[in-house]
């Protein structure tokens, strides 16, 4: 869950624009102008970023390999967030799956924080250990307890797979409902 805290204000493009300000130059989770430069070993686009304000202070014309370079940042600085993202997904996945091994066959309580809109897939949290894991089923129930099986927990691929049994209220533990099965990290619904 601290992982997806992270994430909350993810998930903002870049934009680049030379001259005039662009009409939608606002942040959309903060609904307000907004631009931040970090240290130019971290990200490509700060290396531009940071060059054009020394350009800007110093009072000289923004450096020509720049601009030039300024049109197709964005679309490079997605690519490299996909790539990334997806290495920092596998390898929570990995620790995950790690730490349930020794559990499989267990049965836990977890909270529904996701569900789609056909209410079949989602994501459940888990206390202790704590994980954040998909689900699968009928009528999840956004925001309320369910009971799971940990069914598997493949340390090699990084991938957990857990059976529902149902919500907490109207299921007595060990009494399984539904053989639905779900998965850590290997598809989530929504990007992250």
């Amino acid at each position: 869950m601290l992982y997806s805290c992270t994430l909350l204000f993810r998930g903002a493009g870049y934009l680049a624009f030379n001259g005039e300000t662009p009409e939608s130059a606002q942040h959309a989770a903060l609904a307000t102008h907004y631009a931040h430069v970090t240290a130019p070993l971290r990200r490509l686009v700060d290396r531009y970023a940071s060059e054009v304000c020394l350009a800007v202070c110093a009072g000289e014309p923004v450096p020509e390999w720049v601009t030039a370079a300024l049109p197709q940042l964005p679309k490079e600085m997605e690519s490299s967030n996909r790539k990334a993202s997806a290495y920092e997904r596998g390898i929570v996945n990995m620790v995950e799956t790690f730490m349930l091994s020794p559990h499989v066959g267990q049965e836990f309580t977890g909270t529904v924080v996701e569900v789609d809109e056909a209410g079949e897939k989602g994501r459940f949290i888990i206390r202790k250990p704590a994980v954040e894991a998909g689900i699968k089923g009928s009528n999840l129930p956004f925001g309320q307890e369910i009971q799971v099986r940990l069914v598997e927990a493949d340390t090699e691929s990084g991938q957990s797979r857990f059976e529902l049994l149902g919500a907490t209220d109207s299921v007595p533990p060990h009494s399984p409902v539904s053989s639905a099965a779900a998965s850590v990290g290997s598809t989530s619904t929504t990007e992250r």
